[in-house]
């Protein structure tokens, strides 16, 4: 098939070629609404020569017809919507059609007016970079991962001038959040805008909104919580779930908060919520997020009863077991019923993205990864989860989710009984929710199978 001006021509750089669904996806996080189409559902992907252009081809099965959407790199490489088109009766009419607009042979699209140019991820600066980004620019084993961790930042409305530099050094995992965080909404149809220097991300979805700011928790040892021998969690169950772990989480959420983010006259009367995630040591986000539910609600899991009989109960709790006696129950406290929730995950992690990117089609020769970890058993009564491992691309690994693994799946939501301006679960729809309901705390999620930790092995085949 040919179209018009060269679209399909001889050279090899402006060949019209298909590509896997997945790799379009991470392309169209860049999209006002992600890759997220319903009703319509991406019929088949390409993109020309090296990728100086993409497009699909959409089917609408209410309407039975097709459209398509084209994007175009700019000069600083982001993606810019250049066409959608509608109402084809064939797959064929709008692959003719997507060969011409994609425009192949065309220089990129130019920057608007007044618009700075993007600085490059992989452009040094004078502070150099730390083990992490080393790690991810020059191994092999991480082409995966640079490859999402740059159309993540790519897809960004509007970082801010040091992104990149804090990338690059010392404050790689609270940046790698932000692009987690960004994926996780773009992919679930959620508009994010970043016309503020503070809170990072305002979020809409269904007409609900909401202000998000981001943190991490961290170590006070330089160069802790990064690449390196792993920190083994308490064997002491209280003190893993209300000791220094929680403790932890308290200082880090209190010292945002302190900063009165819902005062600013673009928050004030509107949702806020926190997002958080745990980067205090090495292979700390395995297994420090039960303290953080402990925090919050003040209360503490006891496992009762014996044999078929064993529940887990709400046990209240007034402090944390650390040196300062920090109150437990921060959703108790009226003084911040202006924070909406909390939004956690463990999953904003080199490992993340390198699955993802390695699951859009970004596979080094002989590079296999192994997923191994537990998932949520939700048969009535049970209380211990489920171990798994599997090979990550492999059938199996695909079919604990209806469309294979997703940026949100280790995204949670833990939503404040007391906040003046709740948070609505259609706003988020792919995280797990918790909620304080018929005096305990419950859960609701899309997802048959949650991981509640995981790591993922990488091994390079001869």
């Amino acid at each position: 098939m040919s179209g018009d001006g060269g679209a399909l021509g001889n050279d090899e750089h402006h060949l019209i070629k298909p590509i896997p669904t997945r790799e379009f996806e991470l392309y169209a996080l860049s999209l006002e609404r992600g890759p997220n189409f319903d009703p319509a559902q991406i019929f088949s992907a390409y993109k020309v020569g090296r990728g100086s252009a993409a497009g699909c081809i959409l089917f609408n099965p209410d309407r039975r017809v097709f459209s398509t959407i084209a994007m175009r790199r700019r000069i600083d490489f982001c993606w810019v919507l250049t066409d959608q088109a509608s109402l084809f009766p064939s797959p064929e009419m709008a692959l003719h059609h997507l060969g011409i607009v994609m425009r192949g042979g065309d220089a990129p699209e130019l920057l608007p007016s007044g618009m700075r140019r993007r600085r490059p991820l992989m452009k040094v600066g004078p502070r150099g970079v730390a083990k992490e980004f080393k790690l991810l620019s020059n191994t092999i084993s991480h082409l995966p991962a640079l490859v999402a961790i740059s159309e993540c930042y790519l897809a960004l409305p509007n970082p801010d001038e040091n992104f990149v530099t804090d990338l690059q050094t010392s404050n790689f995992s609270s940046r790698l959040f932000e692009l987690y965080l960004l994926a996780c909404f773009r992919e679930q149809g959620i508009v994010v805008q970043q016309n503020h220097v503070s809170p990072d991300f305002w979020i809409e979805n269904n007409g609900s909104t909401c202000w998000v700011e981001a943190v991490t928790a961290n170590s006070g040892t330089s160069g802790s919580g990064g690449i390196g021998d792993w920190e083994r969690a308490p064997t002491d169950r209280n003190e893993r779930m209300s000791g220094a772990p929680a403790a932890r989480f308290a200082r880090t959420l209190r010292s945002k908060l302190q900063r009165n983010y819902h005062e600013m006259n673009h928050v004030r009367g509107e949702a806020f919520a926190i997002a958080i995630a745990d980067f205090h040591a090495s292979g700390s986000m395995v297994w420090s997020r039960e303290a953080l539910p402990t925090y919050l609600y003040g209360v503490r899991a006891h496992v009762e009863g014996e044999g078929e009989r064993r529940r887990a109960v709400s046990v209240p709790i007034s402090h944390l077991i650390d040196e300062h006696a920090i109150p437990a129950g921060l959703f108790r406290d009226p003084n911040f019923a202006h924070l909406s929730a909390i939004i956690f995950s463990n999953a904003a992690t080199l490992a993340k993205f390198n699955r993802m990117g390695f699951l859009a089609g970004v596979k080094p020769p002989r590079l296999r990864m192994t997923r191994m970890g537990v998932i949520f058993d939700r048969t009535p009564g049970a209380l211990e989860p489920i171990e798994f491992e599997l090979e990550v691309g492999s059938n199996e690994y695909a079919s604990l989710w209806p469309q294979g693994e997703e940026w949100c799946q280790e995204l949670e939501v833990f939503h404040n009984p007391m906040a003046t301006k709740p948070l609505p679960f259609s706003l988020i729809p792919g995280a797990t929710h918790w909620f304080e309901g018929d005096g305990d705390i419950e859960c609701r999620t899309i997802w048959k199978n949650t991981v509640l930790s995981s790591i993922t092995l990488l091994r390079q085949n001869k």
